[in-house]
């Protein structure tokens, strides 16, 4: 509605309710994105809630840069300015899973051209899947249910793994690749 809304916080509580402060016609500053909407968030830590309120730049780019590509479009701004020389950072990605396979890849030789990237949805639950073989030894696996990072994989993995070896031992097995060359796959 080209309003700009202001709420602030303290220890978990809101200062007052949420208020108008103005329109982004009268607030747009050179640079801004135009048509666009979204959130900014300023972030001071308190001593009193938190036992550490020192943070790792590297650590928040990290995982920022994860949401922005797991949330294709979405345009993330990551400042620090807590010393003379500020940082900044906008992270801003289109391709979502298939960039990133790239971006994960980049100093890694493609044995295919490019990702294989499939999105479906099913009773209102998407599944996204991007993948990209290179020629390195080990695997770089990355699941995520809801933008949260599963470390060890979980069953969603164990799922798309089995189903994976299964597709790949069919296809193996009715070309005739797997007897010819004496290869059995299994799902590691």
């Amino acid at each position: 509605n080209g309003q700009i809304f202001e709420m602030s916080f303290t220890h978990g509580n809101a200062d007052a309710p949420l208020k108008a402060t103005g329109s982004y016609e009268q607030d747009k500053q050179p640079g801004t994105y135009e048509g666009r909407s979204g959130s900014q968030i300023t972030f001071f830590p308190s001593s009193e809630t938190f036992t550490m309120v020192e943070f790792d730049f590297g650590t928040l780019e990290h995982r920022l840069r994860e949401l922005a590509f797991l949330n294709s479009g979405v345009r993330i701004i990551l400042t620090d300015a807590r010393h003379a020389d500020i940082v900044r950072h906008e992270l801003h990605y289109d391709g979502g899973l298939e960039e990133f396979v790239k971006y994960l890849d980049r100093v890694k030789k493609p044995l295919i051209d490019k990702p294989i990237a499939i999105k479906a949805e099913r009773d209102g639950i998407t599944v996204e899947v991007a993948m990209w073989w290179n020629d390195s030894y080990h695997e770089n696996v990355l699941a995520f249910t809801n933008n949260i990072p599963q470390r060890d994989g979980g069953t969603h993995l164990a799922g798309f793994r089995g189903a994976l070896t299964r597709q790949i031992t069919g296809y193996g097995e009715s070309s005739g690749l797997t007897k010819k060359e004496k290869v059995s796959l299994i799902g590691d």
